[in-house]
């Protein structure tokens, strides 16, 4: 599903997969050959990294590189990066053409996907060091009893909101309140009422994270316990598509023709940031990018019905490091992730932008060092670990669910479907995916 979190301000276009060499210490873009020490006497050693960005990102993991290349003169790194739907785009063609990066940024949608077609590396069998990570942590990528997949964070949704817009509107909101998905749907449509220029928030309809959230307040999976249907029911999901396009009839989200033109892992397009909406949705790490872009503070929320003692909320491991099964370089692409996951300076410059850091040493250093808005990202996960409880991961095949979704919501908004036809056919085409994943 269409895993938001990888969002993002003043974007530029990246190219599908912009691929980008830098050697280490000052070398040239472009050059092959690595970092500085070359002549040391050490092999040589190219690796290549891959990870879907945003324009911060990208910074960000460039400078983690330029000091890993720096640490290790033998080792030149070339770095694959995209954006969320062009990166999977391209990971599948490379796992097609059997040529996966060494060392791969993965989601929890895909992660069963690339285990069961054996495309990544047990790392048990690696030097990764795992040491700074509990224990409920790391097992977040265990998949059959292998750890597959190291968590690079720990996330989760919210709604976020512009308080100068609710105090424009006169409405309060309360914050440690659980308000129903009723009431929440009525505060959405009550802003609209009082600022008719404004919508109450971005129409998740075709959300894949909200959606298992929305299952789970109702009892539900999204997934069958096997993984190879949908689990909730089509009484449920039709529900799910209602309360959007009732919210949209009566301007508690935004239009359809506005909605399809926007993607939420485009923060540029984001409504909220032009003031268009009051409330959206983010996962925890995305805070600092929503607030820059809007340029004043913003208010987090936990999503309706968060307090049902079934503790629906939902804690995902943010993203992963995978390794592929066909690297030729093991040592050096364990030696990579033990950096980007563990190195102190790594963690304070990519602070929570993968979600709250995973390694506990560096996360509690960062909130020390850092303050602000790392420690309020900090503080919003801490409560939410208190009511929430973990999720099985995504089945194979999981991740292409993200378009049916899209295109199923996309009909319902513009009236093409109803709610009822929209989750028949939804359950239809998932159910087929996911029976081929098995």
């Amino acid at each position: 599903m269409e895993r938001s979190r990888r969002r993002f301000l003043a974007v530029t276009a990246i190219g599908l997969a912009a691929t980008v060499s830098l050697a280490g210490c000052g070398s040239a873009a472009g050059n092959t050959t690595g970092g500085s020490g070359s002549g040391s006497g050490a092999k040589q050693e190219n690796i290549t990294l891959a990870w879907w960005t945003n324009p911060s990102r990208t910074k960000m993991t460039q400078q983690a590189v330029q000091l890993f290349e720096k640490k290790y003169p033998n080792i030149h790194v070339t770095m694959e990066y995209a954006p969320w739907s062009g990166y999977w785009t391209k990971l599948a063609t490379e796992a097609a053409g059997n040529s996966l990066p060494d060392v791969m940024q993965m989601d929890a949608s895909r992660l069963n996907e690339y285990v069961t077609k054996g495309r990544l590396m047990d790392l048990g069998q690696t030097a990764v060091d795992t040491s700074g990570e509990s224990k409920s942590t790391v097992s977040l990528g265990d998949v059959n009893g292998k750890l597959y997949a190291l968590p690079v964070a720990i996330n989760a949704i919210c709604y976020i909101y512009n308080p100068a817009l609710l105090k424009q509107a006169g409405i309060t909101y309360d914050t440690s309140k659980s308000y129903t998905w009723s009431q929440f749907a009525n505060i959405l449509i009550q802003i609209h009422q009082k600022l008719p220029n404004v919508y109450g928030a971005t129409d998740d309809i075709w959300q894949g994270a909200p959606l298992a959230y929305w299952a789970r307040t109702h009892g539900q999976s999204l997934y069958s316990t096997d993984g190879k249907s949908i689990g909730m029911s089509q009484q449920t999901l039709a529900a799910w598509f209602a309360y959007w396009l009732n919210l949209q009839q009566k301007g508690g989200v935004v239009p359809a023709q506005q909605n399809s033109a926007y993607t939420h892992s485009d923060l540029q397009s984001s409504p909220f940031l032009k003031q268009q909406v009051a409330f959206t949705y983010m996962f925890i790490g995305e805070g600092p990018q929503y607030q820059t872009g809007l340029g004043s503070t913003i208010q987090r929320v936990l999503y309706p019905e968060w307090s049902q003692s079934s503790k629906p909320y939902m804690l995902h491991p943010s993203m992963y490091w995978t390794i592929s099964s066909q690297t030729k370089h093991p040592k050096a692409a364990a030696n990579l992730v033990n950096f980007l996951e563990n190195d102190p300076q790594v963690s304070k410059i990519f602070q929570n932008d993968r979600g709250i850091t995973a390694n506990v040493k560096n996360m509690k250093a960062d909130a020390a060092a850092l303050g602000g808005i790392v420690k309020v990202q900090d503080d919003f996960m801490s409560q939410i670990q208190q009511i929430a409880s973990p999720v099985p991961l995504d089945p194979p095949n999981a991740g292409q669910l993200n378009s049916v979704l899209k295109t199923i919501g996309q009909e319902v908004t513009f009236n093409k479907l109803t709610p009822d036809q929209a989750a028949a056919q939804f359950i239809q085409q998932a159910n087929q995916i996911l029976a081929q994943g098995s």
